[in-house]
């Protein structure tokens, strides 16, 4: 999985006299802690246990749940992939090849912080966290179901 951010335009308008990327310095120089906040809310998120479901937090809204645990007749690992479905698309918005390139690694990393916050959050519980890049899915798309 490479997350090697070279080849993105934004990158590479910053990085000017040198080869070099320093994480450090592109973060201080581009990223507030209001936007690192929020990044870490989608990359290392906290759950809600509501209903016999383990639910991600950012996309936990208790009537929308209650809707869909009637809409799919208690079916509650449904009613996870549903609540836990997030398309990347949603959350970022690429604007070159390389930047649409680089959201399928992305998504990888993401499911793997899931996969370490809920096993962390719910040890008793497995999870299966899925990646899908399918053309017709509205890009790289994650989700999150209890097994």
């Amino acid at each position: 999985m490479d997350l090697n951010p070279r080849g993105l335009p934004e990158l590479m308008e910053w990085v000017v006299e040198s080869d070099d990327f320093h994480l450090q310095g592109f973060m201080s120089a581009n990223a507030s802690i209001a936007q690192a906040l929020a990044l870490a809310a989608l990359f290392r998120p906290e759950f809600v246990e509501y209903e016999g479901c383990v639910l991600l937090g950012f996309r936990f809204d208790r009537p929308g749940v209650d809707t869909w645990i009637a809409h799919l007749a208690g079916d509650l690992r449904a009613v996870e992939a549903v609540v836990n479905h997030v398309h990347l698309w949603d959350h970022f918005t690429p604007t070159s090849d390389a930047e649409y390139a680089a959201l399928p690694p992305l998504a990888e990393e993401i499911a793997a912080m899931w996969r370490s916050a809920a096993r962390e959050a719910f040890p008793e519980r497995e999870f299966d966290v899925s990646v899908s890049n399918d053309p017709d899915d509205y890009g790289p798309t994650l989700a999150l179901i209890t097994r």
